[in-house]
């Protein structure tokens, strides 16, 4: 008995193949097309981003000038409050001063009188002339009383002969200050 084949081998072998080869490009295919898909979705993306930036860019020089205004304008107001505050430390000042030199005038005794009135910051040194040692404890006893006189002493007492006649020099330091 003779056995005849009809189907053949190699056409067999060849539609698998071609299947398989189809596949390949088909997804070769499929493939390539989402990639480009992605690429340009990217694309569109980042020139989206660069064109906001550029107008972000133009935005930020347009408004350059009214940022270099209110510069200015900030400077000025600074130097505005510093001249303010210089003035409210003079005026603050001005009252002290008038105010100790009428308390002064009104707590000296008599056999003492006042040389000099020094005053830096808040550090104040008087000098003074005085015919007995009880007048100057006195006159210190007084303006120590004073409310914006505050840590009154004695720096130190001497003879001296001023227009021939003995009396005692005394130097007092002490903080005033509102």
């Amino acid at each position: 008995m003779i056995k005849i084949n009809l189907l053949p081998y190699k056409k067999t072998k060849t539609s698998a193949l071609k299947v398989n080869l189809v596949t390949f490009i088909l997804l070769l295919v499929i493939g390539n097309i989402f990639f480009w898909a992605v690429f340009f979705y990217n694309q569109s993306e980042i020139s989206e981003y660069e064109r906001n930036i550029r107008s972000a860019k133009a935005e930020i020089a347009s408004l350059q000038p009214i940022y270099q205004e209110y510069q200015r304008m900030q400077q000025a107001k600074k130097e505005i409050e510093r001249r303010i505050k210089v003035i409210d430390q003079l005026k603050a000042g001005r009252a002290l001063v008038a105010r100790s030199l009428y308390d002064l005038s009104t707590t000296m005794k008599e056999g003492v009188w006042l040389k000099t009135f020094k005053k830096k910051g808040d550090k104040f040194e008087i000098e003074g002339r005085a015919l007995v040692n009880e007048s100057i404890s006195e006159f210190m006893e007084n303006i120590a009383r004073l409310p914006y006189m505050k840590n009154v002493e004695l720096k130190g007492i001497q003879d001296v002969t001023e227009e021939g006649l003995v009396v005692k020099k005394f130097i007092v330091q002490g903080n005033m200050s509102l």
